[in-house]
């Protein structure tokens, strides 16, 4: 048996840096941010502990470059699922919340690592910057699924309720008592019925219904 320290996977100089961050991901998915070390991503990729010193200099730039394609990937995810919802906004920005909790369910620390991380500088910058992208995203939708006259700041409190929602059936609900994909189409459903809420609330306020 080949040891774990010798390479196994024929990674070149270029591709070694998205080789570590995908078996980076892989890893933390299996035991979390505790037991992460850059020796057994290393391993997972079959190449020698010094190689992913090449392209992070510690523990940490490694763990950013993984929170950062995390986030990257989920914006990804979240377009491709509004895409397929086809062309009604409500039922594009739902399907986003379906997405992200398949996505949790999949990747859960690593999806902790992206909020519960405290990143120092300059390490913050880089998941911070795939974030907006990801804010941009769910903004851009949930402002097609709401009346034109929303406020930015109500939209952005409503993109928080999505999140919050997708990410609370993703971590909340026990992986056991529900079958993955019946959890996603809970937390599509629960987002559809908070964009029927919170419109019809705004409707009522602003004809003047709620005093």
């Amino acid at each position: 048996m080949s040891s774990p320290t010798t390479p196994q996977r024929g990674y070149h100089h270029g591709d070694l840096r998205a080789g570590l961050i995908r078996e980076g991901i892989a890893l933390l998915a299996e035991i979390g941010v505790a037991g992460f070390s850059v020796s057994k991503v290393a391993a997972r990729a079959g190449v020698s502990s010094a190689a992913p010193y090449r392209h992070f200099p510690d523990r940490e730039a490694l763990l950013a470059a993984c929170a950062a394609a995390i986030v990257a990937d989920i914006a990804d995810l979240l377009a491709q699922a509004a895409e397929q919802a086809g062309p009604d906004p409500v039922d594009r920005l739902a399907a986003t919340a379906g997405a992200y909790t398949r996505y949790a369910l999949d990747h859960r620390a690593g999806v902790d690592l992206v909020y519960s991380y405290d990143f120092g500088a300059p390490y913050k910058q880089t998941v911070q910057e795939q974030g907006r992208r990801l804010m941009d995203t769910l903004m851009a939708l949930t402002s097609s699924a709401l009346p034109d006259d929303v406020s930015w700041a109500e939209t952005t409190d409503f993109v928080y309720v999505h999140l919050s929602m997708a990410h609370g059936y993703a971590t909340l609900v026990p992986r056991d008592a529900r079958p993955p994909q019946e959890i996603d189409n809970l937390a599509t459903r629960a987002v559809t019925a908070a964009h029927d809420h919170i419109t019809g609330y705004l409707l009522r306020l602003r004809t003047g219904e709620i005093p």
